[in-house]
């Protein structure tokens, strides 16, 4: 059975910061796999995988390009490129309208905060354990 919390939470400056930066990097990577796929369908007429597109990114254009991408969570860049990928196949199934570009002032876009062991997220009382974050208060 899985488990849902909904809360506020109260983050020090320096977590705001790399939850502002794991967003925006998340945003980025969406957006620029959108770009990318449109870019090549007008050139072949096909769509790169979001498989494809992750190993691109990662071995050709953040060593060229963006170096700042490596300094998030790995798995919630790879999660933003799976939203892409599931949003594109929904559209060519016919299911959905065709992927839009993630805007800052919408603040739609989703992050993902690892969790590989089960004591990663630690719940006590007053505040909660995310890995990349620590301990943040509720």
């Amino acid at each position: 059975m899985k488990k849902a919390y909904k809360t506020e939470i109260d983050l020090t400056p320096h977590q705001a910061e790399k939850v502002n930066q794991t967003i925006g990097v998340c945003r980025y990577v969406y957006n620029l796999y959108l770009k990318t796929n449109l870019e090549i369908y007008e050139k072949e007429k096909k769509f790169m995988s979001g498989f494809n597109f992750s190993k691109w990114l990662n071995n050709v254009y953040t060593k060229e390009n963006d170096l700042w991408i490596k300094k998030v969570s790995s798995k919630a860049v790879k999660q933003a490129i799976m939203n892409g990928d599931k949003a594109f196949r929904n559209f060519f199934d016919g299911k959905a309208k065709f992927p839009r570009y993630k805007k800052k002032k919408n603040q739609d876009v989703k992050a993902y905060f690892p969790k590989n062991n089960k004591t990663d997220w630690t719940v006590e009382r007053h505040r909660i354990k995310i890995p990349t974050l620590g301990w943040i208060k509720l």
